[in-house]
């Protein structure tokens, strides 16, 4: 896996650098975000909690990915910043797995109480109108306005 820098720039609103990337992987599947995370941290002296790879795209049948990444200057502007979305995408696999077991454990069938089923009385419906033959409209011919007696 070889990781190219394209463009980088810094954003001092946000206190982050934006990082354009593209990491090539030939003979292998897109790499997952954690191992270009870990592989940009080394390669950039930074450390991990403030490294995001916030997009990654692979074109079909190209060996190539492109990546948009965001190095914060502190972790705590990163948690005010990124989603939370982004920041479960950017965990390693087994943490994510971790963080879905129990968010899908706490759901319980809840026991309805059962209530004694109405009974619907059917309504009569008046009987639809029979449906007239349309016929075209007939055109009015148009009114000649009478013109105005020249003085």
């Amino acid at each position: 896996m070889e990781i190219k820098v394209l463009d980088q720039a810094y954003n001092p609103l946000l206190k982050r650098k934006e990082v354009k990337v593209e990491v090539t992987h030939s003979r292998a599947g897109t790499p997952d975000r954690f191992m270009i995370r870990k592989e940009l941290a080394s390669r950039l002296n930074v450390k991990l909690d403030n490294l995001y790879v916030v997009d990654m795209e692979t074109r079909t049948g190209m060996e190539r990915t492109r990546c948009d990444v965001e190095v914060y200057d502190a972790p705590e502007n990163a948690r005010k910043v990124v989603p939370s979305y982004i920041i479960v995408r950017n965990k390693p696999p087994e943490e994510r797995k971790k963080q879905a077991k129990p968010a899908e454990a706490p759901k319980k069938p809840e026991k309805k109480e059962e209530k004694p089923a109405e009974v619907k009385k059917e309504e009569k419906k008046p009987p639809e109108p029979k449906k007239e033959e349309r016929k075209p409209p007939q055109l009015k011919k148009e009114e000649k306005k009478p013109t105005e007696a020249k003085k």
